[in-house]
């Protein structure tokens, strides 16, 4: 109880928080959904816009990061479809930038228990190993440079490491490049009906981001053992 009274702003602060993402993701959810799952008539709605349309999915983006209720595989796809390879690589940067940046402030603002809200403690306890190791920058820029491997929890867990936000934000944006860049030339060759060098690009993407997936899987399952 005394806990509770000490804490007493800090859990309302939480609990704040939680109501808010909860009822931003309710509201949110099925119109991205939809929207994502309809390139055509997303692509149509962003039109009209111009450079907000842009805006639009760079925001999409960065929600994406912060609640990790939609995959950014769609919204990668869909920025293509709409943009190109090349602008749609920019939206979903950008994006994964601003997002990060909100989950650091996040983290740093109320720690562990801002955590808690979006995973449990197991998936932590399996990358805490990370903490100690000398050559964090280079094993977090091989998680995010390979297809197919859980970034989400590692921008939540960063901000508990020793590695600044400007470091993270440089290591994972440049490693972020090759997943997504495949995924936005997908997204444009759909929009361009050439469907065989579409599924070519699926199939070897999701073929790697297997591949990665169990080397991940792997890794961490060394890294437990040897602790």
């Amino acid at each position: 109880m005394e806990i509770i009274k000490e804490n007493k702003k800090l859990i309302y602060r939480l609990l704040l928080a939680t109501f808010i993402m909860a009822g931003f993701c309710l509201i949110l959810y099925k119109p991205f959904v939809y929207l994502l799952n309809n390139p055509e008539h997303l692509k149509a709605q962003l039109d009209q816009f111009g450079n907000w349309g842009k805006l639009f999915l760079i925001l999409i983006m960065a929600v994406q990061v912060v609640f990790v209720f939609l995959p950014g595989e769609i919204i990668e796809v869909a920025s293509g479809f709409c943009y190109g390879e090349i602008q749609g690589l920019v939206i979903c940067l950008l994006g994964a930038m601003i997002g990060t940046v909100i989950i650091y402030w996040f983290v740093e603002k109320y720690g562990i228990r801002f955590i808690n809200k979006f995973f449990n403690q197991e998936k932590l306890h399996e990358i805490s190993f990370l903490k100690g190791k000398k050559n964090l920058e280079l094993i977090l820029f091989i998680i995010f440079f390979i297809p197919g491997t859980p970034k989400d929890i590692l921008t939540y867990f960063a901000p508990l490491t020793r590695i600044k936000l400007s470091s993270f934000l440089l290591i994972t944006t440049v490693a972020r490049i090759p997943s997504i860049i495949t995924s936005t030339i997908g997204g444009h060759s759909l929009s361009e009906q050439n469907y065989p060098f579409t599924i070519a690009v699926f199939v070897i993407t999701g073929i790697i981001s297997i591949v990665g997936l169990f080397a991940y899987k792997w890794y961490i399952n060394k890294q437990q053992k040897n602790l």
